[in-house]
This record gives structure tokens, C-alpha cells and sequence, in this order.
């Protein structure tokens, strides 16, 4: 009956047949059951009697039985690509008294088409180093949003509308903001922007935050929320930047040049054997002090007595694919070490130890005449942290997006002076001035 739960226990054991390694590899979440209703009852207004619904993702079939639920008739077609699920909902399908055509095949396949009225689902999220080297490489080949380290879910984008006029898909929320999202947001608004609407943070048993994107030829661009009872708010109109998007209103700007053209920002070591070469306590001539994304804190890394041995020649012999880097990065009197997962406010330090920091840190390394310590009075001051957080929310921090913060003109010495201090309030105001002094030039 409409209103009630369907049966999901195939759906259990089919998953709970998956590690959680390989459930994140494939990009396996299924959505829960009152998100996929939410999002058929506000498509389905905009949908002819008896619509054809894809879902290339399909699961174990929730939506398909939400979308049969709320438009008897609807013709209704789901992929998957894992024989596994295609069974599981083959099952979940029968129980609850819908039919569906259930094809076990990649939707993304070359020669794959379908004609439909809309596409729904919540498809994969896995980053591209995480496939198979040959099947990415053929991917991105074939879908002109895929560019360099976009997610998987962006082809699926594509794909969905190359079949239909109105799309509803669950995305992560990083797509509105990330620089390789930047081909994908062109692709949707070519195609016309509905609107995005967040889910709750807890809808996932993941730490990631996600939207649903509403495409349709109507171009509305609303912006809200669909809440954990199900409801769709619409909030407003989404705003649309020619940097990124924002479901709560125009993003903050600053003036300035770019921190890139004052400042490299370089991942730190990718060494490819934790247990070969860190390890506590100095042992070997080759040791150098190190430090983790987890040792950094504003203003402060915290000393661990951990030391990488430096050995880049072995590190690349071993497995060509690792960074070691060059020694010059860090061997330097002071540096800039910012951890690699912070969100969407950036955590950073002065190194004045000549640490090699690991890969879950970036290191900046500043022009002859930067000083590092102004550096970090940017990075740690609450105008970088609005402008920063509200286009680069994803846990991980990417060295490209660090690069294009907007820095004030010199000088900075107060900038430098209150960050030594540790000073967060005389921070605030001196890079307010600094900002102001800039955009009055």
C-alpha cells in the first residue's frame, strides 16, 4: 500500500554480502526510502500520465517503487551493474508489486541508450583513482564532464541527460563548489537548473554531505532543503557564480591577487609505505622530523617525536607512482603547513622544525619576499575562512583550491605580527583592513 514501507530485506542481504571496503569502491549508499519519495512527488508534477523513469543506478529498486507508487503507469527501467543487485531487486520489486524492466549492464556502456521522461537514482560516488586504470581512461574519453578529478557520479550526470529532459539525482554536495566540478555545472545549466535542494547530514552512513539536483527545461534555479520528514522547503533562488554555486545566497568575494602567485602549495610526502619509512623515535641517518594532517592545529603543530626516512630514490624504485618530493621543499627555516582535511575552515601552522611533512598535509612555500607568518594570518582569519568555506566545503582540501584564495597587497606586518601573537581578534581586523585598503586601491 501506498504510504507504507516496502520490504528491503533482499536489499540487507545483498549489501551485507559487500565489505565496507568493496560497498566504497562501488559506490554502493542506497538512498533511504522517504528521500526517494520526496523527490518523486516534487518531479512528479512536471511528468506526463504514465512517464518512462530510469534509474541507472539501481540498486535494489527503491526508487522505481516510489516512482510506481506515485505514477501508476509509469513505465519503469533500472541498470545496475552488479549481478547482485539486479537480483536484490529483482526480489524487492516482486514484494512490494511492481514492474520494472531490470537490466544488468553498465548505463554508462558506449552503445547503452534509452528514450525517457525523466532519470532518476542516486548514482556511485567514486573518485576516478579508485577505478581500474583502463576504465576511467575510457570514461573520460567519452563524457566530456569527466576532467581530471572529478567523481564518477558526473558522468552519470551526463548520461541522464542524454536520455531525459528532467533529472533527479542525489550528488555530493562538493559539486556546487569544486574546481573539477567546473565542466559539469556548465553541462546542467545548458540543459536548465530546476534546482539543488541539501539532505540532512545524517541521511548517509558516510561523512559526506549531499544534494539533489533537479534538472528540467523550465531553468527554475530554486535553492532549499528536503527535511528528514520528507518535506521539500524552497528557500529561494539559487545563486549561480561563474565559480561556483550556493544554496545560501551570493557568495562572499575578496579582492586581491591570487595566494598561488605569492606562494606554492605542494602535497606533502606520498611515500607509498607507511611501515617502511615513519616510524617514532630517530633510528636511521636518513630520518627527518615529520608530521600528519592530525598534528596540525592553528597556529601549532603538536610534536609527536615521528620521523620519515628520507630516501625518494628508494621510495620511487619501490612503487614508481609515490611523490617523495624534493628535500628543498622542506628543509627550510619557516613554512606554512596546512592539514589536508580540515572542511570548510582551513587548519594551518608555521613550521620553524624543518619538518617533511606526510601526504595528509600540503606544505606552501612562499616567495623570497613572503613571509610565511602572514601567510598564516590569512589562512587562519575569518574572512579567508567565510570566502574559503563557502566554496570549498569537502573534507579534503585540494592544493589548487588553496591557490586561488584572494590575498590583500602588502604589506602585511600586522597580518604577520598578530598571527605570531596568536592573536585571533587583532587577526580579524587587520585583514578586514588589509581586504578594505584593497579593494580601495
Amino acid at each position: 500500500m501506498p504510504g507504507n514501507n516496502p520490504d528491503f530485506s533482499a536489499a540487507a542481504r545483498w549489501l551485507a554480502a559487500r565489505t565496507p571496503r568493496e560497498r566504497k569502491q562501488r559506490g554502493q549508499w542506497v538512498t533511504p526510502y522517504w528521500v526517494c519519495e520526496a523527490v518523486i512527488d516534487r518531479l512528479a508534477a512536471d511528468l506526463p500520465a504514465q512517464p518512462t523513469i530510469v534509474d541507472p543506478a539501481c540498486g535494489d529498486g527503491r526508487w522505481l517503487i516510489a516512482a510506481a507508487r506515485r505514477l501508476p503507469g509509469a513505465r519503469l527501467v533500472g541498470y545496475d551493474i552488479d549481478p547482485a543487485a539486479i537480483d536484490a531487486a529483482t526480489r524487492t520489486l516482486a514484494a512490494a508489486g511492481v514492474t520494472a524492466r531490470l537490466i544488468c549492464a553498465d548505463s554508462l556502456g558506449e552503445r547503452v541508450q534509452e528514450v525517457a521522461d525523466a532519470v532518476v537514482g542516486n548514482p556511485p560516488f567514486v573518485r576516478p583513482q579508485h577505478l581500474p586504470r583502463d576504465e576511467a581512461a575510457a570514461l573520460w574519453r567519452r563524457f566530456s564532464v569527466a576532467t581530471d578529478k572529478s567523481d564518477l557520479y558526473a558522468c552519470f550526470v551526463e548520461r541522464a541527460l542524454q536520455w531525459a529532459p528532467r533529472v533527479a539525482l542525489v550528488l555530493g554536495h562538493t559539486f556546487l563548489s569544486l574546481v573539477s566540478s567546473g565542466a559539469l555545472r556548465r553541462r546542467i545549466l545548458a540543459s536548465g537548473l530546476d534546482g539543488v535542494f541539501t539532505l540532512p547530514q545524517s541521511t548517509f552512513d558516510a561523512a559526506v554531505e549531499t544534494v539533489v539536483l533537479l534538472c528540467g527545461p523550465d531553468d527554475r534555479r530554486e535553492a532549499g532543503q528536503i527535511t528528514a520528514s520528507g518535506g521539500v522547503e524552497v528557500h529561494g533562488t539559487l545563486h549561480v557564480g561563474a565559480e561556483a554555486w550556493s544554496t545560501d545566497g551570493p557568495l562572499p568575494q575578496l579582492p586581491g591577487s591570487l595566494l598561488g602567485s605569492i606562494a606554492s602549495v605542494h602535497m606533502g610526502i606520498v611515500c607509498g609505505d607507511y611501515p617502511r619509512y615513519v616510524h617514532h623515535e630517530r633510528r636511521y641517518p636518513e630520518d627527518r622530523p615529520t608530521c600528519r594532517g592530525r598534528d596540525v592545529r592553528p597556529w601549532r603543530i603538536i610534536d609527536t617525536d615521528l620521523f620519515v626516512r628520507y630516501l625518494p630514490r628508494d621510495m620511487l624504485r619501490r612503487k614508481p607512482y609515490v611523490a617523495p618530493k624534493h628535500a628543498g621543499l622542506f628543509d627550510v627555516p619557516e613554512k606554512v603547513v596546512l592539514a589536508g582535511t580540515t572542511g570548510r575552515r582551513l587548519v594551518a601552522a608555521v613550521d620553524t622544525h624543518r619538518r617533511f611533512p606526510m601526504d595528509s598535509c600540503y606544505v606552501l612555500h612562499p616567495r623570497a619576499d613572503a613571509d610565511p607568518w602572514g601567510i598564516l594570518g590569512l589562512l587562519l582569519s575569518r574572512e579567508v575562512a567565510a570566502w574559503y568555506g563557502t566554496r570549498f566545503g569537502a573534507p579534503r582540501v585540494k592544493g589548487v583550491e588553496v591557490a586561488q584564495i584572494p590575498i590583500p597587497d602588502p604589506p602585511w606586518t600586522s597580518i604577520a605580527a598578530a598571527a605570531r601573537a596568536e592573536d585571533e581578534v587583532g587577526l580579524s581586523t587587520v585583514v578586514r583592513e588589509a581586504y578594505a585598503r584593497t579593494a580601495g586601491r
